[in-house]
C-alpha cells in the first residue's frame, strides 16, 4: 500500500498560491478504512522530509495492525513503517481560516517515535509571492497512544519566497490561533508526520477539515468448494477453500476445515491450512457418515474471522443383507 506525496501538489508556486480557495465540503462522521488511501482531497496520508518539506523523502510500507495498545478507534490502526530515517509520515490537511484550524492524529509505536509538523498559510500581511511556514518538533513515547493537536503545538513561523523557498526573515514561535491573531487569518495546510528517526509507528483516529477516520479491518469473503456431494461409505472427497477481498482477488489467507454431522457441533478438521497453487486451500478427507463442512478463516491483523457458508455430503447408506431363514 502506497501513501500520497505533496510533492507535486505543493512543492510550486501555482499550487500554493491557490490555497486562498476554500476547500471541499468533507462528510460528516467517521469514514472507516482499511488502507492508506481516504478518497479525501483535503485530508490525506503523505510523507515529507523531515529537516525540509520540500526536500527529499521516501515512502513508507503500510499494514493494518490490532492495536498496538488499545486503539483509539475500533480494534486496529494503520502502520508505517520508514523506508530509513529523514521522513515524516502521516496526514495532510488542508484549511481555510488559520485562526480557528485544528487537525488531529493519534500515534502509537512501541519503541517511541520522532516526528514533524508543517503548516503553511497565505495571511493577509504576506506580499504575493511569498507564504508563512510553520515547523515543530514532535515526540511520541512508547507505551502508549498519544494525541497530537495542531492547535495545541507551537511552531516557528518564517516567511519564505515561494519561487525559492528560502527564507525571507527571521523566525517566530506561536500557535496557529496566536500567529493568526498576530499577522491576519488565511488559508493553507498542514502536515503531521512520524518516523523521522526510522522507527515504525501506528496512526489512527485522524481528524481534519471535517472528517474523522478510523483504521480497520478489510472485508474478506470466504468460500467453499467440494468435488462431489454424494459418495459410498470410506470415499474421500476434495474440498478447497478461496478467500477474496471486495474487488475479487484471492488473498490465499490460511483456513481451517470444519466438520459436523447434521444438526452437531462443529469441530476442527486437522491443522490450519495454507494456500496452495491459486491461493487456494485443499484437503481430502474420507467419509463413513453424512457430513457438513465449512472453511473457518482465523482473525488476521487485517480482517476479522469468518466462515464460509457451510456445505453436505451425503453418503450412501449401506444396505443390510437380509437373514435367510433355513429349515431341516
Amino acid at each position: 500500500m502506497r501513501l500520497r506525496t505533496t510533492m507535486a501538489l505543493v512543492a510550486s508556486a501555482t499550487t500554493l498560491a491557490a490555497l486562498g480557495t476554500a476547500p471541499a465540503q468533507a462528510a460528516e462522521g467517521a469514514n472507516r478504512l482499511s488502507g492508506p488511501s481516504t478518497g479525501d482531497p483535503d485530508v490525506f496520508l503523505t510523507y515529507v522530509g523531515c529537516d525540509n518539506l520540500f526536500g527529499a523523502a521516501q515512502p513508507p510500507q503500510s499494514r493494518l495492525n490490532l492495536g498496538p495498545y488499545t486503539a483509539p478507534m475500533g480494534r486496529r490502526s494503520l502502520g508505517l513503517v520508514p523506508a530509513a530515517s529523514g521522513t515524516a509520515s502521516g496526514p495532510f490537511t488542508r484549511f481555510d481560516s488559520l485562526a480557528s484550524f485544528d487537525s488531529t492524529v493519534a500515534v502509537a509505536s512501541t519503541s517511541g517515535s520522532q516526528g514533524v509538523s508543517y503548516v503553511m498559510s497565505i495571511t493577509p500581511d504576506n506580499v504575493p509571492g511569498t507564504a508563512w511556514r510553520g515547523r515543530a518538533a514532535l515526540s511520541a513515547p512508547p507505551g502508549s497512544w498519544t494525541t497530537v493537536s495542531t492547535a495545541a503545538t507551537a511552531y516557528d513561523w518564517t516567511l519564505v519566497d515561494l519561487a525559492t523557498l528560502s527564507p525571507l526573515g527571521p523566525a517566530e514561535t506561536a500557535t496557529t490561533a496566536a500567529f493568526a491573531a498576530a499577522h491576519g487569518d488565511g488559508a493553507g495546510f498542514s502536515i503531521i508526520g512520524f518516523g523521522c528517526d526510522g522507527s515504525s509507528f501506528n496512526i489512527d483516529e485522524v481528524r481534519g477539515s471535517g472528517s474523522t477516520f478510523d483504521f480497520e479491518g478489510t472485508t474478506l469473503a470466504t468460500a467453499v468448494d467440494v468435488n462431489r456431494t454424494s459418495v459410498d461409505a470410506g470415499q474421500s472427497v476434495s474440498l478447497t477453500g478461496r478467500v477474496t477481498d471486495p474487488g475479487g482477488r484471492v488473498t490465499g489467507d490460511p483456513l481451517v476445515l470444519e466438520s459436523r454431522r447434521p444438526g452437531g457441533e462443529w469441530g476442527a478438521v486437522g491443522d490450519l491450512v495454507l494456500g496452495g497453487p491459486g491461493g487456494l486451500a485443499r484437503v481430502d478427507v474420507p467419509l463413513t457418515e453424512t457430513t457438513e463442512f465449512r472453511w473457518h478463516r482465523p482473525e488476521s491483523q487485517y480482517a476479522d474471522e469468518g466462515w464460509s457458508e457451510p456445505v453436505t455430503v451425503t453418503v450412501a447408506e449401506v444396505p443390510v443383507a437380509a437373514e435367510v431363514a433355513t429349515s431341516k
